[in-house]
């Protein structure tokens, strides 16, 4: 499951960044590294990034919808507002 497939203010903990060394460098200077939990909030429309939130720090970082699906997460489903 990847990050665009989990719903509005749900948690997700990421399970595995994308292979490309240059991508998976860009996702730990914003922040994001194996075993972090966010929080999706939302996807612009038309294709746009989506913004989601660090559960640990409370920052809100925006990804290129691209990167976005090629994050993995473990959702179980339980953690919505």
């Amino acid at each position: 499951m990847t990050l665009l497939d989990i719903e509005e203010n749900e948690v997700a903990e990421i399970s595995a960044l994308p292979e490309d060394a240059a991508a998976t460098k860009r996702m730990h200077a914003l922040g994001l590294f194996l075993g972090r939990k966010i929080r999706f909030i939302r996807a612009a429309p038309f294709f746009g990034p989506v913004l989601v939130q660090d559960e640990a720090t409370g920052a809100r970082i925006m990804i290129a919808r691209a990167m976005a699906g090629e994050i993995e997460v473990r959702h179980d489903g339980s953690t919505k507002i």
